[in-house]
């Protein structure tokens, strides 16, 4: 390694072991709670007179969404039909609604019922979400020596991270997923497997990705129980375990509608609406055909199979695969993880700034093992940065401007997706492997 070549991982680790001596995490997580009630404040000024901002609100919609789909499990009207379709409902008289009741709720129950605070005063449940990003710097510190990230490096990405305190005050709640993840290597870290593998149930049972990491725990068991080792089973058994009672009772009380919006509609889901990935103008253009007759070269059952919802989950999936089995043995459970995260996500056929939140917690356990000089750290970071800003300012002149930039803004998502490869190639490149030394080129 040349001397200019310089770790920015063991250097920002180093500072951050002298730095804690002066300033705690207590102190750092308090800071980062006042600004975040700080935004909230402000949001709730925004979201009051938006008008002063040009008709911009600051909370996003998908906290409206989530809390209308509290208001109607919470404020059940029977008039209406607004009642669950599980079997347990009519047969133990529950007094609950259905949130599916609400057009384009997609959450597990489970996210409403733990905002709930949020009929009292919607400040509350948001507050839920403050706190629940609060606790993972916590648990990333107290993971075991030699695996823990660097103080500074853990804050500074994630505490006092301007896009994660804007995203979480918006009520986006990706914060929760990012935990349960969190607590899942967390505890498989710390031996214990069984609660590893409850969390990591319920994180699947949350959110259907975190279903990705199965083949890299599988792995790392294995190494240590042997492929199929009473050790694999027992974590396997415990998870299928969790993901069948918590979806089991959830199903008995919500049904079909359940099932279908919050697992299935996700496997065949084929969202025009602008975002980042390059798959949005395809689909875009697949559902709202021109009157213009064009001749496809390609045979009628290929066009088929290319249009059918589930073709994308094939290149994102043996990605994630192959990253899972073949990694994690060379590379170690924490950085499999962060690059099956970061492929699902730049491979994802919906991608929006939230699903960036899912990476990077796991981003400052990846850093220390580093090998990457200044000026490339640099221009990694300003050209994925630049690659969303290009994004975001065609973005506003279709949503906001109403200009036909449809064309435009799917060649800055397709930049914007090879930008990511690059970056991902970049990290892959420059990380130190477990049994020896930086690859030569």
């Amino acid at each position: 390694m040349s001397s200019a070549q310089v770790s920015i991982g063991p250097t920002l680790a180093a500072r951050g072991d002298k730095a804690d001596r002066r300033v705690k995490t207590a102190h750092l997580l308090t800071l980062s709670a006042i600004i975040q009630v700080a935004l909230l404040i402000y949001a709730q000024h925004v979201d009051t007179h938006p008008e002063r901002y040009g008709g911009l609100r600051y909370t996003d919609v998908d906290w409206r969404v989530v809390l209308d789909g509290t208001r109607l499990i919470f404020c059940s009207n029977e008039g209406e039909g607004n009642l669950p379709r599980g079997w347990s409902t009519s047969l133990l008289g529950f007094k609950i609604g259905d949130p599916y009741e609400r057009s384009t709720f997609r959450y597990t129950p489970l996210l409403p019922l733990l905002v709930s605070p949020s009929l009292l005063h919607p400040l509350i449940g948001r507050l839920i979400l403050v706190g629940t990003s609060l606790i993972i710097p916590a648990l990333l510190l107290r993971l075991p020596v030699g695996i823990r990230p660097g103080f500074w490096t853990t804050h500074l990405i994630w505490t006092l991270n301007p896009f994660v305190l804007n995203i979480n005050t918006r009520g986006s709640p990706e914060s929760i997923i990012c935990l349960l993840v969190i607590l899942t290597l967390y505890n498989l870290r710390r031996g214990r497997e069984v609660y590893a593998a409850i969390w990591l149930g319920i994180s699947i049972s949350w959110k259907i990705y975190p279903i990705i990491y199965v083949a890299a725990i599988w792995s790392h068991l294995s190494r240590k129980y042997g492929s199929f080792g009473r050790g694999v089973w027992k974590f396997g058994f415990a998870t299928g375990l969790t993901l069948l009672v918590v979806n089991g009772l959830l199903w008995s009380i919500w049904g079909q509608p359940f099932l279908q919006h919050t697992f299935l509609y996700h496997l065949t889901r084929l969202d025009h609406r602008h975002n980042f990935s390059p798959y949005f103008y395809p689909i875009y253009l697949s559902l709202f055909p021109s009157g213009d007759s064009i001749p496809s070269i390609v045979p009628q059952a290929i066009e088929k199979i290319l249009r059918h919802p589930l073709t994308s989950f094939l290149p994102q999936t043996s990605l994630v695969l192959l990253a899972g089995f073949a990694l994690e043995r060379k590379a170690g459970l924490e950085f499999t993880m962060f690059v099956q995260t970061s492929v699902f996500v730049i491979f994802n056929k919906v991608c929006t700034s939230q699903y960036f939140m899912w990476f990077l917690p796991l981003l400052p356990l990846v850093i220390p093992h580093l090998r990457l000089d200044r000026t490339k750290t640099a221009i990694l970071i300003g050209a994925w940065v630049a690659g969303q800003a290009v994004w975001l300012s065609i973005g506003y002149r279709l949503e906001f401007m109403a200009q036909g930039v449809f064309l435009y803004l799917w060649m800055a998502g397709l930049a914007l997706f090879g930008v990511s490869c690059w970056v991902l190639g970049e990290i892959l490149d420059g990380f130190v492997l477990r049994r020896g030394v930086r690859r030569t080129k």
